[in-house]
């Protein structure tokens, strides 16, 4: 034993850290999101982001801003996602096409066993694996998955915990004009 301490390593007093994120569940898709201008901190960006100094608190902020931002997080992945979409349109189009296919072939309701269902399969198999390959159907959805994995990660891990909250007083719908005596339509 030795040198004592909690058998944590290095004489740590701190309880370890419990993570979020591996709790998310489906009802968690329907939280609404925050406010644009407190998820990217925007009033004060020098106080609100900075490079973490270990991978430990890495993990805890980006653990802690994905579990606080998952509906921003989900609306930008879909934002990213028709980006990329909008770039490529024939895979749009393929996967709209690839949609449409399985929903066919899973219109009819034969018996697993059956000659007809296994040739049906068959050949949608055989058509998804061509129009993926010519439309890049799965290239597209990997690099959106790749952009929007990178964006959620550095800006998970960057913006910090404690960041301060917006300055509403300075937002520019508030009901009192900078110049003087004007207001704002309500």
């Amino acid at each position: 034993r030795g040198s004592g301490g909690n058998g944590r390593g290095r004489g740590s007093n701190e309880a370890p850290h419990r993570y979020k994120t591996p709790y998310l569940t489906v009802s968690d898709l329907k939280k609404p999101a925050k406010p644009w201008r407190e998820f990217f901190a925007s009033d004060f960006l020098l106080r609100s982001y900075r490079v973490p100094r270990s991978l430990n608190e890495a993990k805890q902020t980006l653990d802690g801003n994905v579990y606080e931002f998952f509906g921003n997080y989900c609306t930008l992945a879909f934002f990213i996602a028709c980006l990329v979409l909008y770039n490529k349109p024939k895979a749009l189009l393929g996967g709209y096409f690839l949609y449409r296919l399985w929903v066919w072939v899973r219109s009819f309701h034969d018996p697993v066993e059956s000659f007809a269902y296994r040739a049906r399969h068959f050949v949608a198999t055989m058509t998804s694996w061509a129009v993926g390959l010519y439309a890049n159907v799965s290239l597209a959805a990997s690099y959106a998955i790749l952009v929007t994995a990178f964006v959620v990660t550095v800006h998970g891990c960057m913006r910090k915990r404690d960041a301060p909250a917006p300055d509403w007083g300075r937002s520019p719908r508030r009901r009192d004009s900078a110049l003087g005596k004007l207001r704002l339509r309500e």
